[in-house]
C-alpha cells in the first residue's frame, strides 16, 4: 500500500519522482480546454473530473429526481455546490488555470442567486442566509416537507 506526499493512496507501480496525484488530476487537461462534467452529472457520479472517475463494479449512477418544486431548487443548489468544491480543488493545484476560474466564478455566482431565491421563498437556507426577521425555526424544514 502506498501513499503519496498528500496522503492519496496510489495502486499500481511505485511512483516515480514526481507527484501522481497532480498527474491524475491534469490529466483533465489536454492542453486547450479542461475536461469537466456538467454539474448535474457531477453530483451524480460523485467527481467533476472524467479523467478521476472510477465505476465500481456494475453500479451505474441514479437519476437525481425532485418530488417538487422546494426540492427541485434545492438540488439545483447542491449541483452547483459540488461543483464549486470540485473546481477549489483543482484550482489549488493549477491557480492560473482561467477556464477553470471563469467556471468556478461562473458557479459561485449562480449558486449565491439560487440561495437568495430559495431564502425570499421558503425561508434561510443557510445562517448567513439574512431576512428582515428571524425566521430559522420558523416554517417546514425540507426534511418536514408533506407532514404538516
Amino acid at each position: 500500500m502506498l501513499f503519496d506526499k498528500n496522503g492519496i493512496y496510489y495502486m499500481g507501480n511505485e511512483p516515480k519522482s514526481y507527484d501522481f496525484a497532480i498527474d491524475m488530476i491534469n490529466d483533465n487537461y489536454d492542453g486547450k480546454s479542461l475536461k469537466i462534467y456538467n454539474p448535474e452529472e457531477a453530483l451524480k457520479r460523485g467527481n467533476a473530473f472524467p479523467g478521476l472517475y472510477d465505476s465500481y463494479k456494475n453500479y451505474a449512477p441514479k437519476e437525481l429526481k425532485a418530488k417538487n418544486n422546494r426540492e427541485s431548487e434545492l438540488l439545483e443548489i447542491q449541483v452547483l455546490d459540488f461543483s464549486i468544491n470540485d473546481l477549489n480543488l483543482y484550482l489549488d493545484l493549477n491557480p492560473n488555470d482561467a477556464y477553470a476560474f471563469q467556471l468556478f466564478k461562473k458557479y459561485v455566482t449562480e449558486c449565491k442567486e439560487k440561495k437568495d431565491a430559495y431564502a425570499k421563498k421558503y425561508g434561510p437556507l443557510v445562517l448567513d442566509s439574512l431576512t428582515e426577521k428571524w425566521l430559522w425555526s420558523n416554517g417546514v424544514w425540507p426534511w418536514e416537507e408533506g407532514m404538516n
